[in-house]
């Protein structure tokens, strides 16, 4: 067997957060070595002897666990496999697992290189950010290096991304508005493999690829000399300035604990917000920032104390908003005061499983939340555990950029109907079109589940497919995906004659709801046949219109007036992204701005 394998190394926060349940306080604890050995004694490892050698530059420890867990699939198969087969003979799988902690003499630093599930245990005392900063201090932003990334995205439907690249990228050919790298996997050419992290020219066939995330690693096999040398070469390039800002906006340095206790005192008024109102508007996504396993669980469970009571609830999917989140407690504990539901949220733990039930994620529910603030004149997103402030040039850029496409895209199509005090809500405007000549209303009509629009007009060149909003901001995010998925459906739909508009008009026929706006829907159809509502897509240009009723109470604002006058980012980007997606689509697409 060799000696050198391919692996990661973390870099460990000074301080770290503990909660204790039976006070249900939240106390803040040094990182040191006594701290360690205890936090991994308590998750089952042993601390290891080491050989009597000494390294020049680290001191080290080693941990180890040898861990049995179930088989989930044991029991289903049980069902029909003999008694005696060896499928059934070990109902226990093995995991072993270890943790290197690597303290630098010279920094104090403290790093770790894990195996097995070592790299889950390690992750709520490691750094969030430890391979971006180094990969900002080695790339530039024009190098064609790029070959893969991870992103998380506050724009469009999709919240997570992983991307491969077929030809060599730079970061600027990926550069997107409302999305942040957690993970980059890239070139590093031959001289600076020499120059920066010592090897050998000998030692190099070629360029290696790095990957960067929270953790840092080469994807070149090392021994353990080796895999010390690249760790100080990364501590010594960690102190040069960065040459390339990676992500377009600033993480909040975490000695700024006035600024991101505010930020946190506003989230958490929203979400109390929430608790008492079901219908809160408060747009608070729920994710992870490992997406990739949190979506694909297959099972998700909340746990959370009140009244020294240990309560959970289990679900199938993974949870996505934090109106569904907050159910759980309502439904539960109905009348909690702000101070309660803090502490309950406090101690609240979102655990994610796969099939065999194996842990994927497992965290504080607050380090879940996924929004956009205003706070003291500028915008933060928090994503997940960490906050980041919205660069004044991201934003002109990103309202620069928006004024244009709005007034290339102004809406075309015939006058629309004024949005009157009478119209509280979407549904109420949408059913203002009922009876109107050249007109069909299809709000809440899914087929699919999927949103096609909500009015329905045409004249003798085009037909236009309306999608109506309440407001600009946070939930745009919802409405753009919308409009996008109805978009590139209705498009294919086009090659196959339709069918899928037919399924439209079937399926508001076919409804039996009982509510006078179903019924005087469903009566819209007396007029036209579903051949003859087909043809109207088949004799016409389809275009596709995004109509926002702005709510603002600031005074009287518009699309195509001066952006900044819109607090919403997200909103903006979701915008901008939409645009773009409909442009790749080859998608006629408009921009109205709805008046009382």
């Amino acid at each position: 067997m060799s000696d050198r394998i391919q692996n990661s190394f973390y870099l460990l926060k000074e301080q770290v957060i503990e909660f204790k349940e039976a006070s249900g306080k939240r106390t803040q604890k040094q990182i040191d070595l006594p701290y360690l050995k205890k936090r991994f004694k308590n998750k089952g490892y042993k601390e290891q002897k080491l050989k009597p050698v000494t390294y020049k530059d680290y001191d080290i420890s080693l941990f180890y666990r040898r861990k049995p867990s179930a088989v989930k699939w044991k029991d289903f198969i049980a069902t029909i496999a003999d008694p005696d087969a060896d499928i059934l003979k070990y109902p226990d799988a093995i995991a072993e697992s270890f943790i290197l902690i690597l303290i630098s003499k010279v920094t104090n630093k403290f790093f770790a290189v894990t195996g097995g599930f070592g790299h889950i245990d390690i992750q709520e005392v490691a750094t969030t950010d430890l391979g971006i900063e180094i990969l900002s201090r080695i790339v530039k932003k024009e190098d064609k290096a790029l070959r893969a990334t991870k992103e998380q995205s506050f724009t469009g439907g999709v919240q997570g991304a992983i991307k491969f690249f077929r030809n060599d990228y730079n970061l600027n050919d990926n550069e997107s508005f409302g999305v942040i790298y957690q993970e980059l996997t890239a070139s590093i050419d031959k001289s600076k493999l020499v120059n920066m992290f010592g090897f050998s020219i000998e030692d190099l066939r070629s360029n290696s690829t790095c990957i960067a995330k929270n953790s840092f690693s080469l994807k070149k096999s090392l021994n353990f000399k080796e895999l010390l040398r690249v760790i100080s070469a990364c501590e010594k390039i960690l102190k040069n300035s960065p040459i390339v800002q990676i992500n377009a906006v600033t993480k909040v340095n975490k000695n700024k604990t006035a600024l991101i206790n505010s930020l946190n005192a506003t989230i958490d008024q929203n979400v109390f917000a929430v608790y008492q109102k079901p219908t809160s508007s408060y747009s608070i996504e729920i994710g992870h920032k490992d997406f990739e396993k949190y979506f694909q669980a297959q099972r998700t469970t909340i746990t959370f104390w009140y009244a020294r009571k240990l309560h959970s609830e289990s679900f199938d999917d993974p949870i996505r908003d934090i109106q569904s989140l907050v159910s759980v407690f309502r439904d539960k504990l109905p009348t909690l005061s702000k101070e309660d539901f803090d502490k309950v949220i406090d101690r609240g733990i979102i655990r994610t499983e796969d099939a065999d039930g194996n842990l994927l994620t497992n965290d504080f529910i607050r380090d879940h939340y996924c929004t956009e603030i205003r706070h003291a004149g500028k915008s933060y997103f928090l994503i997940e555990k960490d906050w980041y402030e919205i660069s004044v040039t991201m934003i002109d850029s990103i309202n620069q950029t928006c004024t244009g496409f709005v007034k290339d895209r102004q809406y075309q199509g015939p006058q629309v109907n004024k949005w009157r005090a009478t119209h509280t809500d979407e549904n109420k405007y949408n059913a203002s079109y009922i009876g109107q000549p050249n007109s069909l209303v299809f709000d809440k009509i899914t087929p699919s589940n999927i949103e096609v629009c909500d009015i329905v007009r045409w004249d003798k060149d085009n037909i236009y497919l309306y999608h109506v909003k309440q407001g600009f901001d946070n939930s745009m995010r919802d409405l753009c995906n919308q409009v996008f998925i109805s978009a590139r459906k209705v498009i294919e739909d086009s090659k196959i004659k339709f069918d899928f508009v037919g399924q439209l008009y079937d399926k508001l026929a076919n409804n039996n709801g009982n509510s006078p706006y179903i019924k005087k829907a469903k009566k819209q159809l007396q007029t036209i046949t579903r051949q003859q509502f087909i043809d109207l897509f088949i004799a016409r240009k389809i275009v596709f219109v995004l109509a926002v009723m702005d709510t603002s109470r600031a005074g009287t604002r518009t699309l195509l007036g001066n952006m900044t006058d819109f607090e919403s980012n997200i909103a903006k980007f979701s915008l901008n992204e939409l645009t773009k997606s409909m442009r790749n689509l080859d998608a006629t697409f408009q921009v109205l701005q709805l008046s009382k």
